[in-house]
């Protein structure tokens, strides 16, 4: 696996072994920043809707945060065979994210409807762009997948779309515009899961293994509340300081950190 060298044209190749790339402390503080945040929130707002502010600004920060990590590592390996691709349609999937939250905060701010708006559509753009990273980078390793791991890379998304389904609809009664829509993030949130941890089962053998591994655990906290989400909003059990706030929460602090180090390892 080759790379571009800083102030070099010539690429070099990633040692077989990086020493301590991610310190396991960190990634503790992380959980209890996470954790004290959300008992904050339970002791600050008994209200949930009183959060509203202070969530709409949290939501918008931590994807742009993720999103300037990763174009600073598209910056640095552009000239890369692969990353520089790779990292910047992840880069412009958290952006995506950012202009979805920011859309949807005005739209909270001004008391308008949010079932669905235009905030949605830059939602469903996060799904297709992160798969695309998922392609670009197992590609190029080319893994040898075997007929099991195919089997539970396609079962996992069918599984929890169809239970998704069978309790949507018995909730319901119909398939009604509503269900569509919920529909679309379950399906690609399943799928975006199911192809990060084929993306770690991938990469774990690897130089970066580790970064890696701990890029896509991001990612799969994520896509967990995401699909957790389109789940408790069937039944209308989602509330502003509901514990699933916690998945994006950590799954964004966890994808910067990977991010910079990345930055400093490939």
């Amino acid at each position: 696996m080759l790379h571009w060298r800083k102030n070099s044209e010539k690429p070099s190749i990633v040692p077989d072994k990086i020493s301590s790339p991610i310190d396991p402390k960190l990634l503790l503080v992380i959980f209890g920043i996470v954790g004290a945040f959300q008992i904050y929130l339970y002791a600050a707002f008994p209200n949930p809707n009183d959060a509203s502010h202070l969530i709409d600004v949290i939501s918008v920060i931590n994807p742009l945060i993720s999103s300037i990590a990763a174009f600073f590592v598209v910056k640095r390996y552009w000239g890369s065979r692969v990353f520089g691709k790779s990292y910047l349609v992840l880069a412009i999937g958290f952006a995506m994210n950012f202009i979805g939250e920011t859309v949807y905060g005005i739209y909270d701010l001004l008391g308008y409807d949010t079932t669905f708006t235009v905030a949605d559509l830059f939602f469903y753009a996060f799904y297709p762009l992160i798969m695309a990273h998922l392609i670009l980078n197992i590609r190029f390793f080319k893994p040898k997948i075997g007929i099991l791991t195919k089997s539970w890379v396609i079962a996992i998304p069918i599984a929890i779309t169809l239970v998704y389904s069978i309790i949507s609809l018995q909730k319901h009664g119909e398939a009604n515009f509503g269900f569509y829509t919920g529909l679309i993030y379950v399906v690609l949130g399943s799928s975006i899961l199911s192809g990060t941890m084929l993306g770690a089962r991938v990469f774990r053998q690897g130089a970066l293994g580790v970064s890696w591994l701990v890029l896509l655990i991001g990612v799969i906290l994520l896509t967990f509340g995401d699909v957790w989400y389109s789940y408790l909003d069937t039944f209308d059990q989602y509330t502003l300081t509901h514990p699933v706030n916690l998945f994006w929460y950590s799954g964004y602090m966890i994808v910067t950190y990977a991010l910079y180090k990345h930055q400093k390892t490939i």
